[in-house]
């Protein structure tokens, strides 16, 4: 700076400048200013990039936390959705269970209330009935019982009456005087002796489920099939097949 100001001097006086000041001076202070001011315009550069590089790491990890973020609330969302789907298909099922429950009680209500009005309609119509005809529809049970057709599980007084063609009455007042039992007993105690007899003579028959069981021999209801065979056998299917297991094995 002293050095341009000595030349303005100079020139200002009219003295010489190649005597005033070196020229060689003049370039190289300007050289070092150009080079000063270049180191320091790089120097904020650097500075600007460094800056802009820290920029966008905390806008990368805000990002990444957005992220994160949204997918925890959709991990969530998804979740809590299952779970109601979930639930709802279990409170479904055991609805559903249930109504077919209730319904197959009541149709059996219904069947047994059936039997017991025909079993008084027959008591009405015994003194109409010949002795033929009763042995008639006796030698028709007996058939009946051979054919196994009490393993129907839609076998009912009706039905049977109308399958050997003999009015519903005389058949319930044939099976009440000759059977001691009205006809819905009469049909639970031939299907309980049936699958006794399974039991007893096929092994295989040990190994099967109680439901299946009881579907096997005609019973519509588990529950029925259980009480049944304990009111005609003294024991429940699971104590029965357990002692023929022991039995076996003795």
């Amino acid at each position: 700076m002293n050095v341009i100001l000595a030349l303005f001097l100079a020139m200002f006086c009219g003295g010489n400048v190649a005597l005033a000041v070196n020229k060689e001076q003049v370039v190289s202070e300007l050289n070092n200013n150009i080079y000063s001011a270049k180191v320091r315009v790089l120097g904020q550069i650097e500075d600007l990039d460094v800056l802009l590089e820290n920029n966008d790491e905390v806008y990368t990890r805000s990002e990444e936390r957005s992220e994160n973020k949204l997918y925890n609330i959709f991990y969530l969302f998804n979740a809590i959705a299952l779970f109601l789907v979930a639930s709802a298909g279990v409170f479904y099922l055991r609805y559903v269970r249930g109504l077919r429950r209730t319904v197959k009680q009541f149709m059996e209500s219904a069947e047994d209330l059936e039997e017991q009005g025909n079993e008084e309609d027959s008591t009405e119509e015994k003194r109409y009935i010949t002795e033929e005809k009763e042995q008639d529809i006796l030698h028709k049970i007996t058939h009946f019982e051979k054919e196994q057709g009490y393993l129907d599980k839609d076998i009912s007084l009706n039905v049977l009456a109308g399958s050997i063609g003999v009015n519903h009455r005389y058949l319930s007042y044939v099976i009440n005087k000759n059977k001691e039992c009205d006809f819905a007993t009469y049909v639970n105690e031939l299907r309980i002796g049936y699958i006794v007899s399974c039991l007893k003579q096929d092994p295989k028959f040990l190994k099967y489920k109680i439901s299946y069981l009881a579907e096997q021999c005609g019973f519509a209801s588990h529950s029925r099939f259980t009480v049944t065979f304990k009111k005609v056998t003294g024991d429940s299917p699971s104590v029965f097949i357990s002692k023929l297991k022991t039995k076996d094995t003795a």
